[in-house]
């Protein structure tokens, strides 16, 4: 896994480095401008024409290294600088005088010389931009997304904010982005995820456990990570050794939820799975996956609790939430199976408008008893409600809207998001990523019973949330194939069975 810092913390981690190395900071700008022309190199081969436009700050220094290395070798140089060349200070100003007598073009900014380049170098705002665009910067920075040209972006592309991945409009739409020393929060979740492009890594001589004392705010986690985390099963195993999961949801007009969360469960390995749903969706239910057990509650019937007491079976977890509504019927299920995981300690994981009616009974009674392990899947107006706040706030710090979610409620918190983010209060980790094919209805669902399945094969509740997560991205991206959009996530089952099973 990498971990992930913030903006400042990497600025002392860049001094502590160079003061412990023995070398000056302008070497790990020209570490940075070497490690950006060479990825230049790289993904454009046959890139000859490079316009280089600059700021006012080391990342500008950093595309005057780059400008510096790509005309010795004989590519044709213009730079497009915003602030005045001779107006640079520190170490920007050092890169600048290094090539200022090399005969490099230097031109104003317009939409002529961007359409002409090869490949653009975004060097104009880096990892302390702040607040607002100033005019001179939005207007050139629509100028090079007009062009259609390549970008490649030095450490991020400008106006993404690098200590949350939001986004100041304009900004530079990246193919390619260097990130030196370490990831930073907006390479990892929410929009910058989009306006970066490739991601590359350049440490710059600074090893991966050399934090000098900063401590990650996350750690970035990809499926080849936990993979490995996958539990064993021996050749003789048996049905109930693989444990059994309890879920509960499907109101009337929303049975294709808990349908899904069930099918993935059992495709993902668990032994047996027994769903309670409304009685309407039954027959629905039994056509969908006939190898579940599907139970059909009614008013008119036994209670829920006193039909889960004359079954024999023994569960491992539950589901709680997919489709579950907010009708009446839905408040009595949710009631009476939230106190039965109580009662028999189960690991419970809640989702859907299971949340909604987990806020309202903490709201009617803040001394209600927590089933433990809890997992809460939460997406951002989920956990708006759950923290009693708006969504601009959970959107503004999703990491620390998981922190407080985790507290709160003494759970495992998954944040669903461009970039989903795990808490227990204590660790932070960064799974799965951005798909624009992922944007339709169900792939909660799918989650949620991927991850029931994996605590009821005897993983714990976080272990079992961090590799559902990782395989669930890598299946909706394999699924997904060259489409962007169209994809059901019921296509998402067989890719992860395929997965678990690789």
């Amino acid at each position: 896994m990498h971990p992930i810092f913030t903006a400042d913390s990497i600025k002392v981690i860049e001094q502590e480095a160079a003061k412990a190395q023995g070398f000056a900071l302008f070497e790990l700008m020209e570490r940075a401008g070497r490690a950006a022309f060479d990825c230049m190199e790289r993904e454009w081969p046959l890139a000859h024409r490079i316009v280089i436009v600059t700021g006012s700050g080391n990342n500008a220094g950093d595309g005057l290294i780059v400008a510096g290395l790509a005309q010795r070798v004989g590519m044709q140089v213009t730079l497009v600088p915003i602030k005045p060349l001779d107006e640079l200070s520190g170490d920007a100003a050092k890169a600048w005088q290094q090539i200022k007598d090399k005969n490099i073009t230097i031109k104003e900014p317009n939409q002529a010389i961007f359409e002409q380049a090869d490949v653009i170098v975004d060097a104009l705002l880096g990892t302390g931009f702040k607040g607002q665009l100033r005019d001179e910067y939005a207007q050139v920075i629509e100028q090079v997304n007009q062009s259609g040209m390549p970008v490649l972006a030095l450490d991020l592309p400008s106006g993404v904010y690098a200590d949350t991945g939001l986004c100041a409009e304009p900004h530079i739409r990246a193919d390619h982005t260097v990130s030196f020393i370490f990831y930073k929060v907006c390479q990892v979740m929410n929009e910058g995820l989009a306006a970066q492009g490739e991601l590359h890594l350049a440490m710059l001589g600074v090893g991966q456990s050399q934090f000098y004392q900063q401590r990650p705010v996350a750690w970035k986690q990809s499926y080849a990570d936990v993979i490995d985390e996958m539990p064993e099963r021996s050749a003789t195993t048996y049905k109930q050794a693989c444990g059994h999961l309890m879920c509960v949801g499907g109101d009337f007009t929303m049975g294709g939820a808990i349908m899904l969360a069930t099918e993935a469960a059992l495709r993902s390995g668990a032994g047996l799975v027994t769903t309670f749903l409304h009685p309407d969706n039954r027959s629905a239910a039994l056509g969908f996956c006939p190898e579940a057990m599907w139970h059909g509650v009614a008013f008119e019937e036994l209670s829920f609790n006193s039909l889960i007491e004359t079954s024999p079976k023994q569960f491992d977890a539950i589901v709680l939430g997919p489709g579950l509504g907010r009708s009446e019927w839905a408040r009595q299920v949710f009631e009476q199976s939230f106190s039965y995981a109580v009662q028999q300690k189960l690991p419970c994981l809640i989702d859907g408008d299971g949340l909604f009616w987990l806020q309202r009974s903490l709201e009617n009674n803040d001394s209600v008893t927590l089933p433990q392990p809890l997992i809460l899947t939460p997406h951002f107006g989920e956990a708006a409600r759950l923290l009693s706040c708006d969504t601009a706030k959970v959107s503004d710090d999703r990491i620390a809207a998981a922190k407080d979610i985790s507290e709160k409620y003494h759970c495992i918190c998954l944040l669903k998001g461009a970039g989903t983010i795990l808490s227990d209060g204590q660790q932070v980790v960064i799974a799965g990523g951005a798909h624009p094919a992922m944007a339709t209805a169900g792939l909660g669902d799918v989650l949620s019973g991927l991850i029931g399945s994996l605590v009821v094969q005897g993983m714990s509740g976080w272990d079992a949330a961090r590799l559902a997560t990782s395989i669930h991205f890598a299946a909706g991206v394999e699924a997904a194939g060259d489409r962007t959009r169209g994809m059901l996530a019921s296509e998402l089952i067989e890719t992860i069975n395929f997965l678990v099973n690789r």
